[in-house]
């Protein structure tokens, strides 16, 4: 009999742990959710490419152009340099463990069980560690916001698409017949220059799928930020400027030509355009203390909590930083170039 018991309870305790690996297994494989309120990344730095993306815990992933632009992270202050993989970045985006990035061409990769990757979106464990292929069509400006991605999608080589993906990379859904740039998401609403019709800033609604024309004015790169959407000002030589959602005022920020910018707590980083003194400029959000960075033609301005990286136009390796806030200063990025060797 007490034989009969033993056996008994042994089976029992093989098929409860046998249990628990499946349900373990069936968890690990279920795609993440994240709360409705959830950004992958800051408008300013996706209309920049996407480049840099600071987590919760403060923790910078980003695009090491001194190593094929392949991801990398540290620490906000830009101690602990590691690499993570062999994979070129682009549109990072950052949410609870995981992050989701567009990859824009084919690269070798060692260590992680593939010979080579496609172009395509990717979702990943924070460490690299497992990767996961949610989309292998060509994409543009991906944006995290609660538990989809949004995107430019490019599927179809005649026309492209306003598109999202669930965390799973299943349940396609087109938003609108034509591309738009979804960048700047706050709430769950999306605001954009309408590019099909008449470049009018416009606002989607990713709940209840509402598009809704806000103003009647030509712009470019829209960017929300406390109650104002910042905008560059097609109509007149691409100034910077800002719409208050409140009032529905429309101030001007700059008269500089722009032709890229990032919007910033407590500055707007910005850079000017011209053919005899072209600079890298920083803004008050009100228009006050204009002030020059560095004179050159710069881009790809990505911002984290503590600096603003940038390369220079015709510079496809170099990166610069500026301290986000305080007195103003420029030097290389050198701890990312030292990553590479050591």
């Amino acid at each position: 009999m007490k034989n009969t018991v033993k056996i008994i309870l042994i089976i029992l305790a093989v098929c409860l742990f046998a249990g628990v690996i499946l349900l373990f297994g069936f968890l690990s494989k279920r795609p993440p959710s994240h709360p409705s309120d959830t950004i992958g990344n800051s408008a300013g730095n996706l209309n920049n490419g996407g480049y840099f993306c600071e987590d919760e815990d403060g923790t910078v992933f980003f695009a090491n152009f001194y190593d094929h632009g392949f991801l990398y992270s540290m620490n906000a202050d830009e101690t602990n340099i590691r690499k993570l993989s062999d994979t070129k970045v682009t549109y990072l985006n950052t949410g609870g463990k995981y992050l989701y990035y567009y990859m824009p061409d084919s690269t070798a990769s060692t260590g992680l069980g593939f010979v080579r990757r496609v172009v395509g979106i990717y979702r990943s464990t924070k460490n690299s560690t497992q990767i996961t292929t949610l989309s292998r069509e060509p994409a543009e400006t991906l944006l995290l916001s609660g538990s989809r991605l949004y995107y430019r999608d490019a599927s179809d080589k005649k026309t492209w698409k306003f598109s999202s993906i669930d965390l799973a990379g299943k349940n396609k859904e087109v938003h609108l017949p034509y591309s738009i740039n979804p960048a700047s998401c706050h709430n769950g609403i999306i605001y954009f220059a309408d590019e099909k019709e008449n470049h009018f800033l416009c606002s989607y609604d990713t709940n209840t799928g509402v598009k809704q024309q806000l103003l009647r004015y030509n712009v470019w790169a829209p960017v929300y930020a406390d109650g104002s959407v910042f905008f560059m000002d097609i109509e007149n030589n691409y100034r910077l400027c800002a719409l208050s959602l409140s009032d529905g005022e429309v101030r001007v920020i700059t008269d500089d030509r722009v032709d890229f910018y990032n919007v910033t707590p407590n500055y707007i980083y910005y850079q000017k355009s011209s053919k005899t003194s072209p600079a890298l400029k920083r803004v008050r959000p009100d228009g006050s203390e204009e002030t020059i960075i560095t004179e050159g033609t710069y881009r790809d301005l990505n911002a984290t909590s503590q600096y603003l990286y940038f390369r220079e136009f015709n510079d496809d390796y170099t990166i610069y930083h500026t301290p986000i806030n305080g007195p103003v200063s420029v030097s290389e990025f050198s701890f990312a170039k030292e990553a590479v060797t050591n």
